[in-house]
């Protein structure tokens, strides 16, 4: 004989119930995960969700996956060897690397870093005066087989040259 309450009546007086048993609190979690697999198959066939992949599909999505990771793992060491060993200055609350071998001493905050990529955006990179920092709006990039940066001062007529940062001392 079924011990699990099977009549809505029963159901009732077990839902009403403050201490369950072991086997009453597997009773109720495998009928709210057969609930949870109903409407969960009836979302997918809805959205039109493929359940089941082919070995070939299988084997393009790792593909995929890996080619990202790979990007990624690239693009991390390249902006790690570009900040490795460079000197540090703080101004204030900014921490900021500076430039070498440019005309004026230049200065980029470690938080405008995460915003290069190989598009150039527009940053404002800080430089001295006798006793205040001054911005200057640049364009810059990076590319990916150089741990430089590519630097125009001027927006309009864009011209690149490449900078380093400049090391520990």
């Amino acid at each position: 004989m079924d011990r699990y309450p099977t009549e809505k009546l029963d159901l009732e007086i077990f839902s009403r119930k403050e201490t369950y048993t072991a086997e009453e609190k597997k009773f109720i979690m495998d009928r709210l995960n057969a609930e949870r697999l109903i409407h969960q198959r009836a979302q997918e066939e809805v959205s039109g969700k493929k359940r089941f992949y082919t070995e070939e599909e299988k084997k393009k999505i790792l593909e995929k996956l890996n080619e990202s990771r790979l990007s990624r793992q690239k693009r991390e060491e390249i902006q790690k060897r570009r900040t490795y060993k460079k000197e540090m200055y703080k101004f204030g609350t900014k921490t900021c690397y500076k430039f070498a071998d440019m005309e004026r001493d230049y200065f980029i905050e470690i938080s405008d870093l995460e915003k290069l990529s190989s598009r150039p955006v527009m940053i404002s990179l800080h430089y001295r005066l006798i006793d205040e920092l001054k911005r200057k709006d640049v364009l810059i990039k990076t590319e990916i087989y150089s741990d430089r940066f590519f630097i125009s001062h001027d927006p309009i007529r864009v011209y690149f040259k490449q900078y380093a940062l400049e090391d520990e001392k």
